[in-house]
């Protein structure tokens, strides 16, 4: 069975991500990604069970955020933003 592809790719929403928050090791919520709600938590979903991928970023939990926030289904728990560390770089080479 092939791999089904994602909304984003990896390098893309690193990008998305400094251009919008500046630096590893910020809160972007999840909403500035810019993809629709079905899409990105499916590429979410596959990045959080993929070992390479989820060690280098973490998401929040829609609870630590401010009310109002987007949430999005990840693997069933409900997450507002992503914070990407700076070692995932090791996953872009």
């Amino acid at each position: 069975m092939g791999r089904k592809e994602l909304a984003m790719n990896l390098k893309d929403a690193v990008e998305k991500y400094i251009e919008v928050v500046g630096r590893f090791g910020e809160t972007l919520p999840l909403s500035q990604l810019g993809l629709p709600q079905a899409e990105l938590e499916a590429t979410l979903s596959a990045w959080d069970e993929d070992y390479h991928l989820h060690r280098h970023f973490e998401l929040v939990p829609t609870s630590w955020i401010s009310a109002g926030a987007p949430a999005y289904s990840v693997n069933g728990v409900l997450y507002s933003a992503i914070i990407i560390r700076e070692t995932i770089r090791e996953a872009l080479d």
